[in-house]
């Protein structure tokens, strides 16, 4: 099989010009050769090094983050958990607090006045509500008065004691002092429970 005939003109062209050089201007050719090989070599070896210097450092970032979570997997399960069982006592809230706290002290034997205040939208993105409610108690038994506080604590609803105010009402310092007092409580649910 015969060479091109483009080919063949070249390598005569180069021959032409190469027989008409001295000895020392073919010598600079050749080096010049040289020198534009092996920069070309380098440049090609230095991209493939950095390259691959690059993988290793972003392998590395990687194997830091799976150590960073496998380290901190538990925790976060612990928090995530937590967080699902607050969302779901939060979902959950009785929307009638107010019927339960008068409910609560007419069980104990008395009456109480209770003010629920508008509800209001927490300052983070949850989208809870929480609402002020203030119960008012007239004259009442101290040991009622605690049962009916211990009652409130122990509801399932998530609500919360912000503020207590008792004082006596009878000169008498035995059990059947009597107390008087407002109770500022903090309920909280989420909006979502209005659609459900």
């Amino acid at each position: 099989m015969s060479k091109p005939r483009a080919l063949e003109v070249i390598e005569d062209k180069v021959t032409t010009v190469t027989g008409q050089l001295e000895p020392r201007e073919r010598a600079l050719i050749v080096a010049a050769i040289i020198i534009i090989v092996v920069a070309c070599v380098f440049t090609a070896f230095n991209f493939i090094y950095k390259s691959i210097d690059a993988q290793i450092a972003e392998t590395e970032g990687y194997r830091r983050s799976l150590n960073f979570i496998a380290d901190n997997q538990s925790t976060y399960l612990a928090n995530r958990a937590k967080k699902d069982a607050m969302r779901q006592r939060l979902l959950n809230a009785d929307s009638k607090v107010v019927n339960k706290l008068t409910s609560m002290a007419s069980s104990l034997g008395f009456d109480v006045t209770v003010t629920p205040k508008d509800p209001h939208k927490t300052s983070d993105d949850s989208g809870a509500e929480e609402q002020e409610i203030e119960v008012t108690i007239k004259n009442v038994e101290y040991s009622k008065y605690l049962e009916y506080l211990v009652q409130i604590h122990k509801l399932d609803t998530p609500i919360y004691m912000r503020h207590l105010n008792m004082t006596r009402t009878s000169a008498l310092s035995n059990s059947d002092t009597k107390m008087s007092g407002t109770i500022t409580l903090m309920s909280y649910r989420l909006k979502e429970q209005n659609a459900t």
